[in-house]
């Protein structure tokens, strides 16, 4: 466990990332002390590697902590991997807090017999539950809802069934949350920028992205740090509307089409092929592949080189790929063609 009051800093990766990645992310750690570092894909579409101090980390776990008053007799349930700041911010709060944290795999029925009294939850993880109808314990007193927008229909099943729930958001940059139920924390500033987009400043911002040659900041000269989602803020209150470019959600993920399509590139050879996200009810979205011609080679060799949740789950023939002149995709015709 990360003590996050101490001087050494950790590298925290996916186990399953594949290991050319992984040896690449290691490459990049400079020797910056009391620090976290986490991978997270960015607008250029490359995985980064974001440097979070371990006092930013902390400020992030204050505010959550005293939105829901966490004290050492609340139990944190985790069940979010703890190579992303949403897992990771669990340990931190109860570490805080004095509280206690049960690790354990997800599984509905497991966790409403525990007594858990906090919970950080994917909707994909939402969506089991109301599947299975499992109920709440009477100990629990919040299951924050992020990674991903919430369903209005799987909100209001999931309030049915006695769960307290509260939406949050927040990103990697951040140190995990920045508003819950559409209201900004307190240690946070934000506004909205050019063409909408969300910028933030305060205590839980990153220390910079790892390079291999030292730190880059993205911040500006006063502190902002600006997202590629899009919204709006009016006082403390924060509306997202979504995300600039091709990023999208899956099972709480981030996913960045725009690196995945280099995958493909790198398998399809002569083929011509595209990726397609397609809205699925319990993972927000899946990915599947259009391809002009045979695609299950091309599926199966672009399923070896991604991560689990970024797998093509379904392939489609057509006759072409709809692109412009210069030969850009055309994603949202070729979506339109396959719904």
């Amino acid at each position: 466990m990360i003590d996050f009051f101490g001087p050494d800093s950790h590298l925290l990766l996916n186990p399953r990332m594949p290991e050319e990645e992984r040896a690449r992310l290691e490459k990049l750690v400079p020797p910056l002390p009391a620090h976290v570092f986490v991978a997270t894909s960015g607008s250029s579409g490359a995985v980064k590697l974001v440097a979070l101090s371990k006092v930013a980390i902390l400020a992030s776990a204050v505010a959550v902590n005293e939105y829901f008053a966490a004290t050492s007799s609340d139990v944190w349930a985790s069940v979010l991997p703890a190579f992303h700041v949403g897992g990771l911010g669990i340990f931190a709060r109860a570490q805080l807090a004095r509280g206690r944290v049960l690790a354990m795999p997800w599984d509905p029925q497991l966790l409403v017999r525990t007594d858990t009294t906090l919970v950080s939850l994917v909707p994909a993880q939402l969506h089991d539950i109301v599947r299975a109808e499992v109920r709440p314990q009477t100990s629990m007193r919040a299951a924050l809802i992020g990674g991903g927008s919430l369903d209005p229909q799987l909100h209001q099943a999931a309030r049915a069934l006695g769960w307290p729930v509260f939406t949050s958001y927040g990103m990697t940059e951040c140190c995990s949350t920045v508003a819950i139920d559409g209201q900004l924390l307190p240690h946070l500033e934000g506004r909205a920028e050019e063409e909408g987009r969300l910028a933030f400043r305060g205590a839980s911002m990153l220390t910079g992205y790892a390079t291999g040659e030292g730190v880059i900041d993205p911040k500006d000269a006063d502190g902002w740090f600006t997202t590629e989602d899009v919204g709006a803020v009016k006082g403390r209150a924060l509306r997202v509307d979504g995300r600039r470019g091709e990023f999208l959600k899956i099972g709480g993920e981030s996913v960045d089409l725009g690196r995945l399509d280099g995958v493909l590139d790198s398998v399809r050879g002569e083929i011509d092929a595209a990726l397609v996200a397609i809205p699925d009810e319990r993972l927000g979205h899946v990915l599947h592949l259009a391809v002009a011609g045979e695609g299950e080679g091309i599926a199966r060799q672009f399923n070896e080189r991604v991560l689990p949740f970024e797998r093509v789950r379904g392939v489609h023939q057509v006759a072409e790929i709809p692109r412009s002149p210069l030969g850009k995709l055309l994603r949202t015709r070729l979506s339109e063609a396959l719904s």
